[in-house]
């Protein structure tokens, strides 16, 4: 099993994840990034702090997206392909992708560990998900 972390531009999300889904992917978890590279970054407010001169606390950051997901060996070249030719775009900017082995799944629900933990079952309901 390999954990897949993507960093790419916010606008290339959607595009990400209707290919995901396409390759058959389930889910994945996705959060806000900011940060920086060649790009430099542009003045940000930086978590709500304010500097000694009661000023907001900027640093230069570019706003991203983080994708994680979690997939056996056998998906991980698809997986990364997939996602590199949806966030392409040829421009500086375009984000990083890197692959880690992971040593143990747990789907805390059931139990089921590692395979057994990625694989599909049945959907719920939404009733079912939100009590």
């Amino acid at each position: 099993m390999n954990l897949i972390l993507a960093i790419i531009q916010p606008n290339k999300l959607d595009a990400v994840k209707e290919a995901l889904v396409q390759l058959g992917i389930q889910g994945m978890t996705v959060t806000g990034a900011k940060g920086f590279g060649r790009q430099k970054g542009r003045p940000l407010a930086f978590l709500g702090l304010i500097n000694m001169e009661g000023k907001p606390f900027t640093v230069d950051f570019v706003p991203k997206v983080r994708i994680e997901l979690v997939v056996n060996d056998d998906l991980t070249d698809a997986v990364v392909d997939t996602i590199v030719k949806a966030a392409k775009t040829d421009t500086v900017g375009d984000g990083k992708l890197f692959v880690l082995p992971v040593s143990r799944a747990v789907r805390i629900r059931t139990g089921e560990e590692n395979e057994a933990a990625l694989t599909i079952e049945e959907p719920a309901t939404l009733s079912e998900s939100f009590p």
